[in-house]
C-alpha cells in the first residue's frame, strides 16, 4: 500500500507527504504533529481494549483540527442482523484467490480478527479525541469509513 501511496504522490507531484509504516501502538512520533493520518483494513487487528489505544496515540500525533480517515472492516448491523450481514457478504466471495479473498479466507478473517459494530467502534473514537465529521456505511454493512477531526 505504501508503494502505491508513493507512486501516486510521485505522479500528482505531491511533495508535502511523509509515508510511515509502524505499529499503531509503537510508532514514535519525533516531527510536528501532523495534519492526516490515514488508516485502511488496519485497526481491526486490535482488539477493542487496543483499538482505544491506538485511537489515543494517533489522536496525540495529529494536531488539533488535524483528520484521521479510517476504512476498515466494521459491521453496521445489530447483532440480531449478524448472521445475515455476513452471509450476503459471503456469498459475494470469489472461488480463487487470484481474484480475492475466498469464502473460506473470510471466513478463518472473522473467526480470528477483532472486526467490530459500528455502535461500539464510534464511541471509541469520540472517547479517544475525535470528533466525527462523515460517516459512510458501505452497502455490504461490512465496511465503513470515518472522516475524524482531533478536537482542538
Amino acid at each position: 500500500m505504501l508503494t502505491l501511496a508513493r507512486t501516486k504522490a510521485l505522479q500528482q507531484a505531491i511533495a508535502n507527504i511523509s509515508f510511515v509504516q509502524a505499529g499503531f501502538l509503537s510508532y514514535v512520533h519525533d516531527r510536528e504533529p501532523a495534519d492526516f493520518v490515514y488508516s485502511r483494513n488496519a485497526l481491526h487487528h486490535l482488539s477493542d481494549f487496543w483499538k482505544a489505544l491506538a485511537l489515543s496515540h494517533i489522536a496525540a500525533t495529529l494536531r488539533p483540527g488535524g483528520v484521521f480517515v479510517l476504512r476498515d472492516l466494521v459491521f453496521s448491523c445489530e447483532p440480531h442482523e449478524i448472521a445475515e450481514v455476513v452471509d450476503a457478504w459471503l456469498a459475494h466471495a470469489p472461488d480463487t484467490p487470484d481474484v480475492g479473498w475466498t469464502r473460506r479466507e473470510l471466513e478463518e478473517h472473522l473467526r480470528t480478527e477483532h472486526s467490530t459494530f459500528s455502535w461500539l467502534l464510534e464511541p471509541l473514537l469520540e472517547r479517544t479525541g475525535f470528533d466525527l465529521s462523515d460517516i459512510h456505511y458501505d452497502a455490504s454493512r461490512v465496511f465503513a469509513t470515518y472522516i475524524c477531526t482531533r478536537r482542538r
